[in-house]
């Protein structure tokens, strides 16, 4: 399979280090990701506790993740990457619309909370169809991270990006992608 994702073969390679990985399971990764159109895929160190970032260009899947299970890390991983499918769909400016647009904190939050959720599910799905084919352990229940976090928490979240974002004349989804980037990243 032809890998056209940035950075693929060092993130497999990654993967691979800490965990013993199938062909067909190597194959399932690679497709999914593939398929969203992820243009960038790494491993990094991250500043802050977040599992990993979705930009309209790529992803970033925290480091410290790689001491969990392979099916959590594969949950990461796949819910991000269902982001670049959300990306795919709507693009950049739909997306980052909650932070960009005209658009009340509350709707931005709403919007922000829908699309994690939606991204969450994607992922399990995703895990139950590798289940099914045996390729991951069929005990696993995925987090559903989302699910279990408050709307007010999210809210704080969406109004603080927001009010730095403003304050910083970010304006453009570049803008966006860069600030999100430079402040997870190490």
């Amino acid at each position: 399979m032809e890998l056209k994702t940035e950075g693929i073969d060092l993130f497999l390679n990654e993967l691979e280090t800490h965990y013993k990985i199938s062909k067909d399971l190597k194959n399932e990764i690679i497709g999914f990701i593939q398929n969203s159109d992820c243009k960038k895929i790494e491993f990094s160190d991250f500043k802050i506790g977040a599992l990993g970032l979705a930009l309209h260009d790529g992803v970033l899947i925290n480091k410290k993740v790689l001491t969990n299970s392979l099916e959590f890390i594969l949950f990461v991983i796949f819910h991000e990457i269902s982001h670049q499918y959300q990306f795919k769909k709507y693009g950049d400016v739909v997306m980052y619309n909650c932070y960009l647009g005209d658009i009340s904190d509350i709707d931005s939050a709403n919007y922000m909370k829908y699309t994690e959720e939606v991204a969450d599910k994607l992922a399990n799905k995703k895990i139950v169809d590798l289940q099914k084919k045996q390729l991951i352990n069929t005990q696993f229940k995925s987090p559903e991270l989302y699910k279990h976090i408050s709307f007010q928490k999210i809210l704080n979240m969406v109004t603080h990006f927001k009010s730095d974002m403003k304050k910083n004349n970010i304006n453009s989804s570049e803008k966006v992608s860069r600030y999100f980037y430079n402040s997870v990243r190490v």
